[in-house]
């Protein structure tokens, strides 16, 4: 006889290598139905030849995906169907997942859990474990604001209810049912016409408590099974949905497209990271109303019956519409038409949370504003309505006792179902603006067709456009772009609409926080000017949705809808792959560490820029390193933050850096730091300011190794007070020496007029500056100067210091040759190479902080680097310059002349793989990338 027991949890095979393939393997199994005998032997060995560990597998990867019980596997090795749903929904409340909207049918009709009182439980387990609101995944807080009206603010408050009427005598005793205080009945939801009506679990006693036009509804439902929602009263749908008698299905088919406008309601809480959840981001990053849902789940290589639920769940939530035909949309009852202001998703009602019983006999009926007048004086402070992100302003209830049961009912009935007149005031202009873009939207042409441009932004942008208080629709656009991950063309109106209420002149005396309102406005510029470069007009792409995707699959939703991507920069989002349709961008950010390496690299292919150190992680600095003597002012770059400045004094904090991860340091000033100039390229011929620019040698030897003139992007200059000399015996490759052990010789003698050769060579530094303050790294500085006064002093102690012989006297009073050291005649006259202005960084594609940079760029794009000639070039040109890119990072992880080196860091590095941190501590100095010895 075979067992019914429940099986126990089993963990599936590890997903790691070989251990993943098989896993993804026995998932296509477990969904094609293959049985044990049918497994394939490979398979069988991973789950160790036992046909109950596939058992326990099938059974528990049905119940995590709500698989249906019928037609399953499931069904093979487990018997009870009921049992089967039953665990499947107690699973998923504990797992705080969804309500599985596909499994209606079953679970409504079979076990009566509607999503009210399956949210209901969700809840309760969420207030009696005394778990914070942020606990419930975004899908599943969005969809309990919408069936239960409760978002952030309502739970806190339901904590302060619920904390309220406990007394103390029960602290370590028994507790209030959070039952008790949560709704009893679900608000209005947002319903659509062409949604289709079922029949619940529907008992005899509910009979007795509906209305005649309910009961005919039911009957209906009885014998002639689903119906569409428009074609019945829409206060009767209603009524019954609030009884829980009936249950809504939105319906997709493979030929149905949708569309995403800009989100209402989403709540931003935290990603749970299962398959459903993923799921939901893939087709919202990758939906389109151009596309139908069969193309949609052959682009996502998925089954069309998966992407058919998540999209219908989306519909559900109002963030995605189906593209209705005009004959449907004349088909509707004549309700719906006196209802369509009342269907707007974005003013939900609430129901009151101390509102524990209602009267099943009221009929709805149309509210009468002199009706409400009255009850809204009682009420008023236990409604309120929510905004843009899922809280309400005026929802006040903490302080508010429970009535009882048999108190006000009919009242409370009346004042759920009625909008009172008080409220619909408040909410007049916010419905009027709302009318007027239904009656544009109607009147809008013809969506555009064909290719499109694609902008890459991270995340820092929306975040600065939800952070400041620019705009009082932009936060829902912010959201949009986040959660989303994409801003269609058909939403880019509105969106500029908002964009272009931001003004500069708004951000004076906002110090940091100004520059929220420049990248709105600079942003609203770009967007106007590469809008009109293809038909298609242009999309705003998020690169962590599209990180979301595996490469293969993003690459064909690019390659299918845009002709080219525009990516703004800098961005602090990784690009895992590189994309296969030409890309304006920076060329390779394969890892968090390629900002640090981009810096050593630009300067290493140029030969200038400022002192710079590279320092692994768990370095220890004991003293300013010599290279950076002198500089007052250093700039540092960390792992997953922005960079900042530091006082040179102070390195010794940088030790807690290092124990996090690697850090770059970079001499950015003497007293103060240094100035900042932004030189767009490609650079212009004609235009006579850059020519100044165009003439450096960086950029000249930058030209000679990059292509500066088919990519877009700008150039840092730095100028710290102190010139670059630049690189004499320039040579690209890096070649890093390991170095020599040397016997530590005693101090010379204060007699000794010739200093020992070996002494004089561990003395002897290149910089002027380290000669005279560096004595012994044990000791620190011989005179004791570490200020950025040290430079000032340098020059006049240099003069001072020189004998009648023309030699130099050290501290310690060794005769060194004058013509060791760099003479002070070049101090004064520096060689042709000389530039008071250093390369800091090399950013590509479109700067949204600076005015003139973007602007400039933005009419290259415009005028000539959209051309199909260049464009066709700039892969490969990318290739190039990535690939000169990881040679130089393969070449600083090893010494040249260590035997011992591992076979992997010879190789090439590959750009499909996360470029490596650093090994090796390195220095650039004199125009030069190489090992640092710790000095």
């Amino acid at each position: 006889m075979t067992s019914t027991a429940t099986p126990t949890a089993t963990a599936p095979p590890t997903a790691t290598g070989e251990s993943g393939n098989c896993q993804l393997q026995l998932q296509l199994c477990v969904r094609g139905n293959v049985p044990w005998p049918e497994l394939p032997v490979h398979l069988r060995s991973v789950l160790h030849d036992n046909q109950r560990d596939y058992e326990k597998y099938v059974f528990n990867y049905s119940l995590k995906n709500q698989l249906r019980f019928r037609g399953n596997l499931a069904s093979k090795v487990f018997r009870q169907e009921q049992r089967y749903y039953e665990l499947l929904i107690q699973k998923n409340i504990n797992g705080l997942g969804v309500f599985p909207y596909h499994l209606a049918d079953i679970v409504t009709k079979g076990l009566r859990v509607t999503p009210f009182n399956y949210y209901l439980d969700v809840l309760s387990q969420l207030l009696r474990s005394d778990k914070s609101y942020d606990t419930l995944p975004n899908f599943t807080a969005a969809d309990c604001l919408r069936v239960l009206g409760i978002g952030r603010n309502e739970y806190l408050a339901l904590i302060s209810e619920l904390k309220t009427h406990t007394p103390r005598s029960l602290l370590f005793s028994a507790k209030p049912n959070p039952l008790d205080f949560l709704p009893r009945l679900p608000v209005r939801v947002h319903m659509e016409p062409w949604w289709r009506l079922d029949i619940g679990y529907v008992l005899e006693t509910d009979i007795r408590l509906v209305t005649p036009a309910e009961r005919s509804l039911l009957d209906d439902l009885i014998d002639f099974g689903a119906q569409p929602a428009g074609k019945c009263d829409y206060h009767v749908v209603q009524s019954l949905y609030r009884k829980g008698l009936i249950y809504l299905d939105v319906p997709i088919s493979g030929e149905d497209r949708i569309s995403i406008p800009p989100l209402r309601n989403f709540v931003m809480n935290r990603v749970s990271g299962d398959y459903f959840e993923n799921l939901l981001y893939k087709i919202f990053v990758s939906a389109d109303e151009h596309m139908t849902m069969a193309e949609l789940a052959q682009m996502l290589q998925l089954e069309l019956d998966s992407v058919k639920q998540a999209v219908s769940f989306i519909c559900r939530l109002g963030f995605a519409q189906r593209k209705q035909t005009e004959h449907e949309a004349g088909q509707q009852h004549a309700s719906w038409l006196d209802c369509s202001v009342a269907q707007l998703p974005q003013t939900p009602q609430i129901t009151p949370l101390n509102y524990n019983s209602f009267d099943l006999d009221a009929s709805p009926k149309t509210p009468k504003p002199q009706d409400n007048k009255e009850k809204d004086k009682d009420n008023s402070s236990s409604i309120g309505y929510l905004s843009s992100d899922g809280n309400t302003s005026d929802f006040s209830f903490a302080n508010l006792s429970t009535p009882k049961a048999s108190t006000n009912t009919t009242g409370n009935h009346n004042n759920t179902n009625n909008t009172s007149h008080s409220d619909e005031q408040e909410l007049s202009s916010e419905l009027e603006d709302v009318s007027e873009r239904t009656t544009t939207t109607k009147a809008t042409p013809a969506p555009k067709s064909g290719k499109r441009v694609g902008f890459l932004f991270d995340s820092t942008l929306t975040a600065f456009l939800m952070m400041g208080n620019l705009s009082p629709g932009l936060k829902n656009h912010a959201v949009t772009m986040f959660e989303v991950g994409k801003l269609c063309e058909e939403s880019l109106d509105s969106f500029l609409a908002e964009l272009e209420q931001v003004s500069l002149l708004d951000a004076e005396g906002e110090g940091d926080v100004s520059r929220y309102f420049a990248h709105a406005v600079i942003l609203r510029s770009t967007i106007c000017s590469l809008r009109p470069l293809l038909p298609g007009g242009l999309d705003l792409l998020r690169l962590e949705c599209l990180e979301g995707l595996d490469w293969q699959t993003r690459d064909r939703v690019l390659e299918k809808k845009y002709k080219f991507i525009v990516s703004a920069t800098p961005l602090t989002a990784t690009l895992s792959h590189m994309f296969s349709i030409p890309f304006f961008g920076q060329f390779m950010r394969s890892s968090d560490a390629t900002p640090m390496w981009s810096k050593l690299f630009y300067n290493h292919i140029t030969g200038y820029g400022p002192p710079s150190l590279l320092l692994c992680r768990g370095t220890v600095l004991k003293s300013l390193p010599r290279l950076f003597l002198g500089y007052g002012k250093l700039l540092v770059n960390i792992l997953h933050s922005d960079s900042y400045v530091l006082n040179s004094e102070n390195f010794r904090n940088l030790n807690e850096q290092l124990k996090n991860g690697c850090v770059l340091l970079q001499g950015y000033g003497i007293r103060s730091v240094g100035q900042l100039h932004y030189e767009s390229f490609p650079f212009q011929p004609t235009d006579a300011r850059q020519a100044k620019w165009a003439s450096h040698r960086a950029v000249q030897q930058l030209s000679s190794q990059l292509d500066l003139r088919q990519q877009c992007g700008y150039i840092t200059f730095l100028n710290t007070g102190v010139p670059d000399l630049g690189c004499e015996d320039y040579e690209l490759q890096v070649r890093l020496k390991q170095p020599q052990r040397k016997a530590r010789a005693s101090l010379p003698n204060a007699k000794s007029h010739v200093p020992n050769t070996e002494q004089l060579t561990s003395y002897q530094l290149k910089s002027p500056d380290e000669n005279h303050f560096a004595a012994t790294p044990e000791h620190g500085p011989a005179n004791e100067y570490t200020s950025a006064d040290c430079s000032q002093l340098l020059a006049s102690e240099l003069a001072n210091c020189a004998s009648p012989r023309g030699e130099l006297v050290s501290q310690n009073s060794v005769e060194l040759p004058l013509s060791e050291l760099p003479a002070a005649d070049s101090l004064e006259l520096p060689d042709a190479g000389t530039e008071d202005w250093t390369l800091l960084e090399v950013n590509f594609g479109v700067p949204l902080f600076d005015v003139d940079t973007n602007t400039r760029i933005c009419e290259q794009l415009v005028q000539q680097l959209s051309r199909d000639a260049n464009l066709e070039q700039l892969p490969a040109s990318a290739q190039q310059m990535q690939a000169l890119f990881l040679e130089f990072v393969r070449q600083c992880l090893y010494f040249e002349d260590d035997p011992a080196t591992p076979a992997q860091l010879l190789e090439p590095l590959q750009p499909t793989r996360p470029l490596p941190y650093p090994r090796l501590n390195l220095a650039f100095e004199n125009g030069r990338v190489g090992y640092w010895n710790g000095r």
